[in-house]
């Protein structure tokens, strides 16, 4: 696998596959754990037509709806991972913008999550949120890294933040510290 070309997108669809059903599957679980199945895909589904304040009432068609609209992201995201780690093995320098990336979009995720969850009213608990969404990118992280062993590789020829070169003079060192 070291020289064969992948494809970006049917890789990155596979990858957004397995973190849209593994977010699925855990929030049909914690659904189930709480008494009520598809709970979550219906307020969500109901937020996302503009209901600020989703009925605890299940409604197919806004399940139908999210469900669409999380996959539907999840390949997206997919694609994107994939992209990213495509460039990172062929330019080792590009890995550390590629985790300050992932970083910077799972905060701005964090948000998002935040502001649903107080948009419904606590009805779509952050701290489950967080979970399977850890759950889904780690699970995409995890294919891809496998899917690449020239990735992992340059990981053994240099450190991550290797590629950053220092200054030539450390910041706040006084010019007679430079003689």
């Amino acid at each position: 696998m070291g020289d064969q070309r992948h494809s970006t997108i049917k890789e990155g669809l596979l990858a957004g596959l397995i973190g849209g059903l593994l977010v699925a599957a855990w929030y049909l679980a914690f659904d189930v754990g709480r008494g009520a199945p598809l709970y979550t895909p219906n307020v969500l589904g109901q937020v996302f037509v503009g209901d600020t304040m989703p009925t605890r009432q299940i409604v197919p068609q806004a399940v139908f709806q999210y469900t669409l609209l999380h996959f539907g992201f999840f390949f997206v995201l997919g694609i994107a991972l994939t992209a990213l780690t495509h460039l990172a093995t062929r330019n080792p320098a590009l890995r550390m913008g590629v985790w300050i990336g992932l970083v910077v979009g799972f905060l701005f995720f964090l948000g998002l999550l935040r502001t649903l969850s107080s948009l419904t009213d606590e009805r779509f608990p952050l701290w489950a949120s967080v979970g399977g969404s850890l759950l889904g990118i780690g699970s995409m992280g995890f294919y891809l890294w496998r899917r690449h062993p020239g990735l992992r590789g340059t990981f053994d020829d240099a450190a991550l933040g290797d590629e950053v070169k220092p200054p030539p003079h450390p910041p706040g060192a006084s010019h007679a510290d430079r003689r």
